[in-house]
């Protein structure tokens, strides 16, 4: 695994924006899923700064590190407890992962982010996160 593996909070996600097709791209929703897809994940990998080579095969370890970050945010636990129920769990760093899906990944971020640089988060990106996981 990379030794630079650290948090990007410069990073903006792209993969679940309406700007990134224009009016004039011939592609079908089958086409845009799997291009939103491929940026899904090219965004994970930069927002954990990790390289193609050490993709996935180390990402619940990353997983494991943020949540030592993480842990204290009394915010984010309730939410990652509150996702895991949804899975019949109740283990919080399990719930950081699914925070980390397709899903929820552009709302977590902005929320981590919001949390790494200034050890709060705003009640508005609390509240579209937590919307987000009871819609």
């Amino acid at each position: 695994m990379s030794k630079k593996c650290m948090y990007n909070t410069n990073y903006e996600c792209r993969y679940h924006k309406n700007d990134i097709f224009l009016e004039t791209d011939k592609v079908n929703d089958d086409e845009q899923d799997y291009i939103r897809n491929i940026l899904y994940r090219e965004d994970l990998l930069n927002i954990f700064n990790i390289s193609e080579e050490d993709e996935f095969d180390n990402i619940t370890e990353i997983l494991s590190k943020m949540y030592l970050k993480l842990k204290n945010c009394l915010e984010l636990k309730n939410i990652m407890y509150k996702i895991a129920n949804k899975f019949l769990s109740e283990d919080e760093e399990f719930g950081l992962c699914i925070l980390y899906s397709y899903d929820y990944m552009y709302l977590t971020h902005k929320c981590v982010c919001h949390y790494l640089e200034n050890k709060n988060i705003s009640d508005n990106l609390i509240m579209a996160l937590k919307d987000k996981i009871t819609s």
